[in-house]
């Protein structure tokens, strides 16, 4: 402790003014608001913005005011055959690609893992497709489609097996594009499940195997119980970017033919660009939000209750 020249103490120095403390009392909240500024102009606000047009009738000419119609817009949705169609399309390929990336994914990772785990440059190879931008996926596969010169039709008349038209056939057009689908976003599953598989403990298998459990009752007793969180996470988060999908739909088919394919993300950007109605388009976008939390919910607590 310091002292005066008359031997009394001196109170101890204080480091910094006002400015400091306030800064040092406020530090977390100054922190944080860079961060609060970048999630209410990406986020908070255009779902606030959305939420206004939706209970609006927005015409195309910006000197009209928007018409209140409260819930005119879902309403809407009700009666309109086009968004019946497209969720139809969407629930069909939501159901299949999600599917089969997880059978596929699973499969590759356990291969992978117990059989092959020496191969680091498969597993790289791999999830090359996950990697690619959707764009450039779409593009590979509408040539590998094209009728008269795609590597798949040269590969089906080296068979002696007769032409397609891939993408433009009605029969085959939501087939071709779940398989892209399936193509890039199968590696996104079997890495997960092989990170999954690569923190299982070893205890419960090496006890199971002395009491003579085979390896389909150690996968469906062990190993299947043991991911089911992983599980959980790699269907979920499936699931949401599968609702959503439109890349390959717009640059392979369009929608069509016949609407066969036209997905909601379609439809929904034909309404507020072709069609010029925002209003309704942003309702149709909130009944996917909407769908997308309940399922997520739904799914999050069945997860917890098989636990």
């Amino acid at each position: 402790m310091l002292t005066s020249e008359s031997g009394t103490a001196a109170a101890p120095l204080r480091p910094g003014g006002s400015l400091e403390r306030w800064v040092e009392r406020h530090l977390r909240f100054l922190m944080l608001g860079p961060t609060v500024l970048i999630l209410l102009g990406l986020t908070i606000f255009p779902s606030i913005y959305m939420f206004y047009a939706a209970v609006h009738k927005i015409s195309p000419n910006p000197d009209l005011p928007w018409t209140f119609v409260g819930a005119g817009n879902f309403v809407r949705l009700f009666s309109d055959t086009q968004f019946h169609v497209a969720l139809w399309n969407t629930t069909v390929f939501t159901i299949a690609a999600v599917t089969a990336e997880f059978v596929l994914g699973l499969g590759l990772a356990l291969l992978l893992d117990k059989y092959i785990r020496k191969l680091t440059f498969l597993k790289t190879v791999l999830m090359i497709p996950m990697m690619l931008p959707p764009i450039a996926v779409a593009i590979t596969w509408k040539l590998i489609y094209e009728p008269q010169f795609g590597v798949l039709n040269e590969i089906m008349f080296r068979l002696g097996l007769p032409l397609q038209a891939w993408a433009g056939d009605v029969n085959l057009a939501m087939f071709s594009i779940i398989v892209a689908d399936v193509w890039q976003w199968t590696p996104f599953i079997f890495l997960l499940m092989l990170a999954g598989l690569a923190s299982l403990p070893v205890e419960p298998y090496e006890a199971a195997a002395l009491d003579g459990a085979s390896s389909w009752q150690q996968f469906r007793d062990l190993t299947l119980p043991f991911l089911k969180p992983v599980i959980a996470i790699a269907l979920l988060l499936r699931v949401m970017d599968a609702l959503r999908l439109f890349d390959l739909v717009f640059i392979l088919t369009g929608g069509g033919p016949a609407d066969r394919t036209k997905v909601l993300s379609l439809y929904i950007y034909q309404v507020a660009y072709r069609f010029a109605d925002p209003g309704y388009a942003a309702a149709m976008s909130l009944f996917v939000l909407f769908v997308t939390i309940v399922l997520s919910t739904w799914f999050m607590k069945r997860m917890r209750l098989a636990e």
